[in-house]
């Protein structure tokens, strides 16, 4: 479509790290003819699980990327600069981080899949290992009364109408699996517990 339109493509990549199992993640600037009209967007802050350092990062061809770099100096709040400090340290510190990471995040995701999986809820195997799609329950009718209930349990996800604009997909939620596994393994215990 980029080339039939003569579209630019900004892609949104920041998740790259955490895809696992059989599907790997092709960032679209390596499709053939791609390079040129891609602006890839990345962070830091998902990867290297510092979300509130707010330290990311875009990158492409040098004719739209110094558009970018011009504008970004009128109107950017810098991440401050000993954080910037602290990342440069450790970036490039462990060349095996982030297969490591995914590891990691492989045994989190099968963690939350199992205990889903015996709570009742149908798992989607979308390969991402940062978030959990989930049909709820049978028995269950609406994703947003279900949350409801499970926040009263002190628990909740992103029911799944709040990425569609139609009722498609509200028996689904949306799990985060980025925490650290005593609380995942707690948060999990507390749906269990609610169901």
């Amino acid at each position: 479509m980029c080339h039939e339109f003569d579209l630019l493509c900004i892609a949104d990549e920041v998740y790259e790290h955490y895809v696992v199992g059989d599907k790997t993640h092709i960032s679209i600037a390596t499709v053939d003819g791609m390079w040129d009209r891609t602006i890839t967007v990345n962070s830091f802050s998902k990867s290297w699980n510092i979300s509130g350092w707010r330290l990311g990062y875009v990158y492409g061809p040098s004719h739209l990327i110094a558009p970018l770099n011009n504008s970004n100096n009128v109107f950017y709040v810098c991440s401050p600069t000993p954080l910037q400090l602290a990342l440069a340290e450790v970036l490039m510190a462990d060349p095996n981080y982030y297969s490591a990471l995914r590891d990691r995040f492989t045994a989190k995701r099968r963690m939350a899949v199992d205990a889903l999986n015996e709570a009742g809820f149908q798992i989607y195997d979308s390969g991402s290992a940062f978030y959990v799609w989930a049909r709820i329950p049978d028995g269950y009718e609406d994703a947003i009364d279900f949350n409801d209930m499970l926040i009263k349990h002190g628990v909740a996800g992103v029911p799944g109408g709040a990425f569609a604009d139609s009722a498609e997909h509200d028996k689904y939620m949306r799990f985060c699996i980025a925490r650290e596994d005593s609380v995942l393994r707690g948060a999990l215990e507390k749906i269990e517990n609610a169901l």
